[in-house]
């Protein structure tokens, strides 16, 4: 249940984490979001009293008290999420006004093999005419008995214990460990993936017109509508409501977050190689440290994570020194998640990584870096930036659970925040450009090697500097989650919402920012520019005016249909709501409704 510390977004019971254990292997359990009491409708059961569970890849549905644990919806099959605004007509009193109601459209891939229909199914009446019936007063009366039965007061740290890590842990520093997890030098990640068609994974490409949904969002932009028909099978609309009922609910704020990071991560997982002819698509199947289980790795990463914070702490450390240990960290984190929840038990690492950066940003420690020695120099400095960046974005995602993550955030009243925000969206100095010699004895001379060698300096700063550009936007972007979530439930005066994100932004001197086809990551880093634009359009009028007094002319020729077409393949798991976030953002700064492409390709 959403852990309700003061600076939390999820609430955990010991008996219910008890029933989880037993019921999920130790990675699932690892990465479970939230579980909350709910009453369920679906095309199943009819106001059913239930756990809801949210996972990186799927919802859970067990009985209140819990008994056997039931996958509800695929998030790989949700393609709508709406927050309705009414009340229960099946509950009453304190009860009926706490409720929150979500409403989850998906596609069921359980039907048979039939010939698709060319109607569209009505979920909706379906769901009318059942809600109709009286529900019994035992089952309402359920409510107050079942929350008796299982432990829902905070556990005392907050955190759920679990340190699933392998039994087979290789003695070392977490840079032996790491190269000795790479046998023959494969990367992990090739030998892991699922084999997966690209209809079943992201069922784009839609030829089927959805009737409009009957109730209005919250203003929040749907998921693309995917293909209804997988070769001769037909996969069926269902909807899935559920009324959550504790007080000011986190679960839709955190089920639209982990459909955002599983398209992230899919995006993120496609490989031309691992294409095939016939339209498959290899996805890695996400395996973490608590795959291999046990105490023992457990206890030596945490020895080992406390050596490299010493070492990483050390004042002394040389530039070079200190890029091989935050090398080392990011590197061990990309393998084992555990580390993300030591990394946020303390803000230690955190508070001097933002330092290191504030060395090198916006200007450069040495004097002078147009000569050569200081072109080499601000380049090297550009590496580190932008492994600390990276760094910091890679602790980000995904650690909502960890309630001491926020903590973290909020201490010094925003400082670290601040700090970081500024850094990562100032312009940094860059070595002027070298323009060779243009008088009439270099001419005939033409250019010397050295010439040549300046040049291709100064090509590499700019690559570097378009490196710093997007490791910056995917951190701005989890900062924005990060304050949506939590915003969510909390009044407009709470701390670190999306008013005093932007606030900040406001009072920096910030300036928003040619291949065919974009690669998974520029998908994606495109994605989240667009979703920092849609916030900055929606919750700040002073940039949202900026933006339309200024560039309108960019976003009215500049950005066309057929071309997103071409630079977003359908493939694509996030193709097809990056498209709609760039379909928003043009309408709010041109101030009128644009369609980039067909209706029929969306939910409207």
């Amino acid at each position: 249940m959403a852990r309700f510390e003061s600076d939390s977004l999820t609430k955990r019971s010991s008996k219910f984490e008890n029933f989880l254990k037993k019921n999920l292997d130790e990675s699932t359990y690892e990465r479970i979001r939230a579980y909350e009491p709910c009453i369920v409708c679906s095309h199943r059961e009819q106001k059913a009293f239930k756990y809801v569970v949210l996972s990186d890849e799927c919802l859970y549905l067990t009985e209140n008290p819990p008994k056997t644990l039931s996958t509800a919806v695929k998030l790989e099959n949700l393609f709508e999420i709406d927050l309705i605004d009414d009340l229960p007509d099946f509950l009453s009193g304190q009860e009926q006004r706490n409720t929150t109601h979500i409403q989850i459209n998906y596609w069921d891939e359980t039907v048979a093999k039939v010939k698709p229909s060319s109607r569209p199914s009505s979920q909706n009446s379906m769901h009318q005419e059942d809600t109709d019936q009286e529900v019994t007063s035992s089952s309402v009366d359920k409510l107050s008995a079942a929350r008796s039965k299982l432990d829902l007061d905070d556990d005392s740290d907050g955190e759920v214990v679990s340190d699933p890590m392998s039994k087979s842990m290789p003695e070392g520093s977490l840079k032996s460990m790491l190269k000795q997890s790479h046998p023959n030098g494969r990367h992990p990640l090739k030998s892991t993936f699922k084999k997966v068609t690209i209809q079943d994974q992201s069922r784009i490409g839609n030829k089927h017109v959805s009737s409009k949904p009957e109730h209005k969002t919250d203003n929040n932009l749907s998921v693309p509508t995917p293909d209804q028909q997988v070769g001769s099978k037909v996969s069926k609309k269902m909807t899935l409501h559920l009324y959550m009922l504790v007080p000011d609910s986190k679960m839709l704020v955190l089920i639209r977050s982990a459909v955002n990071n599983f398209l992230i991560r899919s995006t993120l997982y496609i490989d031309s190689e691992e294409l095939t002819q016939d339209g498959a698509l290899y996805l890695q199947k996400g395996k973490h440290s608590s795959d291999m289980g046990g105490k023992t790795l457990s206890v030596k990463i945490d020895m080992l994570f406390s050596t490299l914070t010493k070492e990483l702490m050390d004042p002394g450390n040389t530039m070079e020194q200190t890029f091989e240990l935050v090398q080392e960290l990011k590197t061990a984190t990309e393998k084992y998640f555990h580390l993300k929840r030591l990394f946020w038990k303390s803000g230690d690492i955190f508070a001097k990584l933002v330092s290191i950066l504030k060395v090198y940003l916006p200007k450069s420690p040495h004097a002078n870096i147009n000569n050569d020695l200081g072109r080499a120099q601000r380049a090297d400095e550009f590496e580190l930036i932008i492994l600390i960046i990276q760094t910091i974005g890679l602790m980000f995602r995904e650690t909502e659970i960890f309630p001491s993550r926020l903590r973290v955030l909020r201490s010094g009243s925003g400082r670290l925040i601040q700090d970081l925000i500024e850094v990562i969206t100032c312009f940094p100095s860059l070595p002027v450009k070298y323009v060779p010699p243009t008088s009439k004895a270099s001419k005939l001379l033409m250019q010397t090697e050295a010439d040549k060698w300046k040049c291709l300096a100064d090509m590499e700063i700019h690559e570097l500097f378009v490196e710093f550009t997007s490791a910056s936007t995917s951190v701005l972007f989890e900062l924005l989650v990060i304050a949506q979530q939590s915003h969510w439930g909390r009044s407009e005066n709470s701390f670190f919402n999306v008013n005093w994100l932007m606030n900040v932004l406001e009072n920096l001197n910030t300036t928003p920012s040619k291949k065919v086809e974009l690669s998974p990551q520029e998908a994606i880093l495109v994605f989240q520019e667009f979703y920092i634009q849609h916030a900055i359009m929606v919750y700040s009028p002073p940039l949202a005016s900026f933006i339309s007094n200024n560039y309108t002319e960019e976003f009215k020729y500049y950005i066309q249909g057929p071309v997103l077409q071409e630079k977003l393949p359908e493939f694509y798991p996030i193709s097809m709501r990056t498209i709609l976030l760039i379909q928003e953002v043009m309408s709010q700064v041109l101030q009128k409704k644009v369609q980039l492409l067909p209706e029929k390709r969306f939910i409207q």
